[in-house]
């Protein structure tokens, strides 16, 4: 998403009940998994192809989720849970097409070899670069129906290049750059993967207001991720 720009030209979204809004990065709920069967695995200094029977799905592209479940080769080493591919691609002149998948895994080299198991492609969600002082796009709560004033889940999520970083989660009646006021929920990273409070908060909003997240202190550099639950 972009940063927010205090003009009439960027429309904030409307939080909605169940959906999670994405105030930094984005994901798409039109995306579904990919599936696949393994037809062959193998190993070249720790990277990991895998070839596949292609089953149903949009083709997947790096960095999306791929987990494997019911493979023998290696002792059941290729059995991952969601590793970000490094790429993706589909043989159409094969019956039945083969998707090969190449991703990261640490283990002994393996020629192509026989397997079998069954696998899934997740999308994955896209982050984006924040340094120094980031202020991201707003959103306008909206639910739930019957009450003013609810709680809801606040995340901030960086890469492990970002060591230091803290998220504000913002308000204002409307959403103009004079109204920003910080409220208490704060996400504060403090190493590549540690968090003093969070990844994810809870945030008390009320229907009918705007919000926003500040980020500031950032240390590092990296991808990163903000997203308010409805």
């Amino acid at each position: 998403m972009p940063a927010f720009a205090n003009n009439p030209f960027q429309k904030p979204p409307l939080l909605q009940k169940g959906v999670p809004t994405y105030l930094i990065g984005s994901f798409s709920q039109q995306v579904g998994n990919t599936n696949a069967s393994v037809k062959t695995n193998a190993i070249a200094t720790n990277v990991a192809t895998v070839v596949c029977y292609y089953l149903n799905g949009p083709l997947p592209i790096a960095g999306s989720l791929v987990s494997i479940q019911g493979s023998a080769n290696a002792s059941g080493l290729f059995n991952v849970n969601r590793v970000a591919l490094t790429s993706a691609s589909l043989d159409a002149t094969q019956t039945p097409n083969l998707l090969t998948l190449v991703f990261p895994l640490t283990g002994s080299n393996q020629t192509a070899t026989a397997d079998a198991g069954t696998v899934i492609v997740e999308p994955a969600e896209v982050g984006e670069t924040v340094s120094g002082n980031y202020t991201s796009i707003a959103c306008i709560a909206q639910s739930p129906e019957c009450d003013s004033q609810f709680t809801a889940p606040f995340c901030f999520a960086a890469a492990a290049g970002v060591t230091a970083a803290v998220a504000t989660l913002q308000v204002a009646i409307n959403a103009d750059a004079s109204e920003w006021s910080d409220t208490t929920t704060v996400v504060t990273k403090t190493g590549a993967s540690s968090y003093s409070a969070g990844p994810v908060v809870q945030a008390t909003l009320q229907r009918g207001y705007a919000y926003r997240a500040n980020v500031t202190g950032v240390t590092g550099s990296g991808l990163a991720v903000c997203k308010i639950g409805g």
